[in-house]
């Protein structure tokens, strides 16, 4: 705070004095009062062509619908709606600032920077902002900011004008302020530590002027029961009420020394008040009741930028991974759709346990793949089925086929994390379905990624700081319960976090986010970013090592990150058991099973494994491949809906009789040919599970391998890629420099012809502008001259009082004729004071 030294010096030496001298000027005005719309349109018409323009571009709900001159502008600007879009992207240490203007009547940042334990510049800054915003205007604030922070903004209630009537260092009269609340805690701790016959003698009566100065030894002692009700009203609400039959022992000694009011509302219920001064003087002249403090980056570990490129790098593998185990898993037996939207919870299972995960991280890959369009509809628009993108996606490498993911997930409005749980109508949310689609979803991901940019290399960032880090930066847009974390497990998942430190691709993700480069015109991922997105993977890729270790015991290490065609392999003949800095991997008869049903022979397979072990085959391999082997094909399963062909007779009459495939619902329509009700994935399923080895053929005969063309099997052509919510979905287009110029030309033009036309000065005749002026009316209790057209169309002028302005209506009090009427909006004419 600037000050004199001799000032300064004082107010250092004596802190009361200092916190006495702040709370008076606190104390010298009422709050704030709302400046008009016409002020607020005298300013905006005064302001240059360019500082409109800026307005216009940080205020974007201003621009749609276009205004037709600066007093409609001014009308809206300053409405609470606005308003409230407004101070949504305000930080706290902004928003103090705006509420204490609006409690206070003050700019000054000598007088709020104390108050609110704020630096003198930054208090400036901040109200800088506010007057570019619009938001506060030298004479005051806007209408709407006052009503956005309630009747009691800082938990002060409304001035009381008595108490504003005694200039600064006079004396005040009775009920003025008390010392503070730590003050009056620390004098009534001493007396219940004092014995009663060693207590001192009361001291002599001092002017209630003094008690704001008095040192805390000499405060008053209060009874319990009054200082719990300074406790519950100091720092707001300022307001209680007194239940039914309910007592309050504590109110008289505070009504007696006029530091609390009683009053009585309409329906008879008591009610106590905390006055403004008095709230100050036991804050101690203080604003708020801790410092704001923004999350400190400096306080979060920080990891090595290879650790970060490590984790980041086998999380792609993994995402790459899983996707195309969806791919192949959905190729075979689809999404079926519920008639309320969405993929059911059976499918969810399935597809979790075919990729080896739990439902929530399936419902994560699910619409991962959807979003970058590797999704489709059937031509019965029924199940969800791989896309004619899919086969392409798959013979790309994998950073190629990394970066559409990253791209898609970073622009995405679902929220996976939704998936499971129910909505505000009590219906289950599916995964692909409507209810986990919501607009918050993708400016949070967006939040998220810049605030990640902006900290230091390797710093980790957990969900509890980042969480706190999004609400001082935006504490009027709460985060909703979980969403933090479901983002950053995705980020986490994904490849774009290594360890919760954002990775080198994640950066260049960020960077074409903040600067909006990802996407092009027409809603695509830009290919200059998805470019740079590849490159920045292949750069924390670790080199590729061409080496499997092969043990007796059935499981294989590969001493690193294996080739692609290495890594191909080991995904159709093995089964995963760890992965890290090198992957071990174990040959199981359902993992060979899964190589064959690809294609391979048994020879084929044994010729591949040999190829990238530097040793002989343990024997204990190659006997498992030969038995498998041995027994597939046993039974081939071909789709009709569908036809089983089984040569044995006797196995033919085992399918019959065995009661767990009754849900396939099969029949043998002749020796070694059954028919079944199930579609030919779910056969092939519920066989394998039932420990028997079927292959899939098509209607030829033809045996069909397990990564064959994707679609084919389902006896019709591939789907389009459908993106979930993509119908509904919309883009807005950021303005560019000559449209806000063109628009801050058409408001001149139109405010010019506002002052040459018939209207009287001052009367609004802009629906949003009557509005404004019928509600700033009702708050001061003024009265208006209104014009009003009748139902036969004659204009008929009355002069009223505004009771209540509510959804497309307005009901007044008619003071001529002495009666109530309820008016539409839309038959006001104009309105002006009078």
């Amino acid at each position: 705070m600037s000050m004199t030294p001799a000032t300064a010096h004082s107010d250092d030496a004596h802190p009361a004095r200092g916190a006495a001298h702040r709370l008076d000027a606190l104390l010298a005005g009422p709050a704030a009062a709302a400046v008009s719309t016409e002020t607020l349109a005298a300013h905006l018409t005064a302001l240059p062509d360019a500082e409109v323009a800026a307005l216009l571009a940080c205020r974007p709900d201003l621009l749609s619908p276009p205004s037709s001159s600066f007093t409609m502008l001014a009308a809206r600007a300053g409405a609470r709606p606005s308003v409230e879009t407004a101070l949504a992207d305000l930080d706290a240490a902004v928003l103090a600032v705006a509420e204490a203007v609006v409690a206070t009547g003050t700019q000054d940042p000598d007088l709020l920077g104390p108050a609110l334990l704020l630096p003198h510049d930054d208090v400036a800054a901040h109200l800088a902002t506010l007057r570019r915003l619009a938001l506060v205007l030298d004479p005051g604030p806007v209408p709407g900011l006052a009503e956005a922070f309630g009747p009691h903004p800082l938990g002060l209630a409304p001035a009381d004008p008595l108490a504003l009537a005694v200039a600064p260092g006079e004396n005040r009269p009775e009920g003025s302020p008390p010392p503070s609340l730590r003050a009056l805690h620390a004098a009534a701790q001493r007396a219940v530590a004092q014995p009663a016959d060693t207590q001192r003698a009361p001291a002599p009566e001092v002017p209630p002027a003094d008690l704001a100065d008095l040192p805390e030894e000499d405060a008053p002692v209060l009874p319990p029961a009054s200082l719990a009700m300074l406790d519950a009203l100091t720092w707001g609400p300022p307001a209680g009420t007194l239940r039914d039959g309910g007592q309050a022992p504590g109110a008289a000694p505070l009504i007696a020394r006029g530091w609390l009011e009683r009053t009585r509302d309409a329906s008879g219920t008591t009610r106590f008040l905390l006055p403004r001064h008095v709230a100050l003087a036991l804050r101690g002249g203080r604003l708020l009741r801790r410092a704001l403090t923004a999350p400190d980056p400096a306080a979060l570990p920080v990891q090595d930028p290879s650790t970060t490129a490590d984790q980041a790098s086998r999380a792609a593998e993994e995402t790459i991974r899983l996707v195309t185990g969806l791919l192949e898993e959905w190729g075979r037996e689809g999404g079926p759709i519920l008639r309320t939207g969405g993929v059911g919870v059976r499918a969810l299972a399935r597809t979790a346990d075919a990729l080896g995960l739990q439902s929530a991280p399936a419902a994560r890959v699910i619409e991962l793949a959807a979003g970058a369009g590797l999704l489709g509809l059937d031509e019965a628009g029924a199940t969800w089925v791989p896309s004619t993108e899919a086969p392409h996606w798959r013979t790309t490498t994998l950073p190629e086929r990394w970066a559409p993911l990253a791209a898609a997930w970073a622009v995405s409005v679902r929220a996976p994390w939704l998936a499971g749980t129910r909505g505000e109508d009590g219906a289950l949310r599916a995964v692909l379905g409507d209810g986990v689609e919501a607009a918050w979803a993708g400016r949070l991901r967006r939040r998220v990624l810049l605030l990640l940019e902006r900290l230091p290399e390797g710093a980790i960032a957990d969900p509890a700081w980042v969480r706190d880090a999004l609400t001082w930066a935006r504490p009027r847009r709460p985060v909703p319960d979980g969403a933090v974390t479901g983002v950053l497990d995705e980020a986490e998942s994904l490849g774009v976090t290594g360890g919760g430190a954002l990775s080198r691709a994640g950066r260049v993700l960020a960077r074409a986010v903040r600067e909006e480069a990802l996407l092009t015109s027409d809603g695509e991922a830009d290919p200059r970013v998805l470019a740079a997105l590849e490159r920045a993977l292949e750069e924390d890729l670790a080199v590729p090592v061409g080496v499997l270790l092969l043990q007796s015991d059935l499981t294989a290490i590969v001493p690193g990150r294996p080739e692609p065609d290495l890594a191909a392999l080991l995904e159709r003949a093995s089964t995963v058991e760890s992965r890290g800095s090198a992957l071990t991997v174990r040959f199981t008869a359902e993992s060979v099973r899964g190589a064959l049903d690809a294609g391979w022979s048994a020879d084929e397979l044994r010729q591949a494994l040999e190829r990238w072990t530097p040793a002989p085959l343990p024997s204990t391999l190659t006997v498992l491949i030969e038995d498998v082997a041995r027994h597939h094909g046993a039974v081939r399963v071909r789709e009709v809906a569908c036809v089983l062909r089984v040569p044995d007779p006797a196995a033919a009459a085992g399918l019959l009789a065995e009661t767990r495939l009754r849900g396939l619902g099969l029949d043998e329509v002749a020796p070694g040919v059954l028919l079944a009700t199930a579609p030919a994935g779910q056969v092939l399923r519920e066989l394998r599970t039932a420990g028997l080895s079927p292959v899939l053929e098509d209607a030829s005969g033809r045996l069909l391998l397990a990564g064959g063309a994707v679609g084919a099997r389902r006896g019709g052509p591939a789907a389009d890629p459908v993106r979930p919510g993509a119908a509904t979905a919309t883009r807005r287009r950021r303005p560019s420099s000559r449209d806000l110029a063109v628009l801050v030309g058409r408001l001149r033009a139109g405010e010019r012809a506002r002052r040459d036309s018939a209207v009287p000065a001052g009367a609004a005749t802009d629906p949003v502008h009557a509005l404004a002026v019928m509600r700033q009316a009702q708050a001061s209790r003024s009265r208006l001259r209104l014009r009003l057209a009748g139902p036969d169309g004659v204009v008929q002028e009355r002069r009223v009082r505004v009771l209540a302005v509510e959804a497309g209506r307005v009901r007044l009090a008619d003071l001529d004729r002495e009666t109530e009427l309820t008016v539409a909006v839309h038959r006001v004419v104009s309105v002006e004071e009078g």
